[in-house]
C-alpha cells in the first residue's frame, strides 16, 4: 500500500498483536495492510537495493497521543548512489543503513551517546546493525535481544528503539518514549 507515494513496510495499532514471529516470518512479512503489518525483509532489501531510498517513520507517543515523525534521507552503497537500504540476508543479515535525519522525533536510530551516564557510547545505535529475531541472534550483547523485547529489530544492545517489541519495550527514545501506534514507510529519491 502506498500513501502519497510512501510505501508501508511496518504498521503498528496498538498493544494486542505479538510480533515475536521467527527469523522466516519477518523475512516474509505477515499481518494485514489495514492493520497490524511487516512488508517483509526480503521485499525490503529488494526494493532498496532496486534505486535509491528514503525512509519516513512516524509514531504515536503513548502518554500524549501526540504524533512524531522521523526522516531519514541518505544512506551511501560505495560511491554510486544515496539511500535508505536494508542488506541481503545471506551476506549482510537485512543490515540497517540510515543516514540524514530530520524531524521531531529524535534520532533513535543513529543514537550514538550514553544514557543517564553509562559510558555505553555507541551500544544504543541501530544504524549498521544485522536483524535479529527470537531464533537468529545477531545483536551485539551476549545474550538475545529479541526474546526479552518480544519483537523482530535491528538491535544492538537491547534499547533505544523498537517499534515491534512488546507493549512496554516499544519505544523510540529520543523524544517520545513509548509508542503506542507506528508506521515506518519509504519512498524513492
Amino acid at each position: 500500500m502506498s500513501v502519497f507515494g510512501w510505501v508501508i513496510i511496518h504498521q503498528r495499532l496498538g498493544f494486542t498483536f505479538n510480533w515475536n514471529f521467527s527469523w522466516a516470518d519477518y523475512k516474509a512479512g505477515f499481518g494485514s495492510i489495514d492493520a497490524d503489518f511487516w512488508l517483509g525483509l526480503e521485499r525490503m532489501h529488494l526494493l532498496t537495493s532496486s534505486q535509491p531510498y528514503r525512509l519516513r517513520v512516524e509514531m504515536q507517543q503513548k502518554d500524549t497521543e501526540l504524533w512524531f515523525s522521523a526522516e531519514y534521507w541518505s544512506f551511501k552503497i560505495g560511491d554510486k548512489y544515496w539511500s535508505f537500504q536494508i542488506g541481503d540476508e545471506l551476506n549482510d543479515k537485512y543490515q540497517l543503513e540510515v543516514s540524514g535525519y530530520s524531524g521531531d522525533a529524535g534520532d533513535s536510530l543513529q543514537y550514538e551517546g550514553d544514557w543517564a551516564g553509562n559510558g555505553w557510547f555507541n551500544k544504543y545505535i541501530h544504524n549498521g546493525m544485522e536483524f535479529s529475531t527470537f531464533d537468529h541472534d545477531n545483536d551485539e550483547v551476549n545474550f538475545s535481544c529479541a526474546p526479552y523485547r518480544a519483537g523482530g529489530w535491528w538491535y544492538n544492545s537491547c534499547q533505544w528503539a523498537c517499534l515491534t517489541c512488546r507493549a512496554n519495550k516499544n519505544e523510540w527514545y529520543s523524544t517520545v518514549g513509548y509508542v503506542v501506534n507506528s508506521r515506518m514507510m519509504i519512498k524513492p529519491q
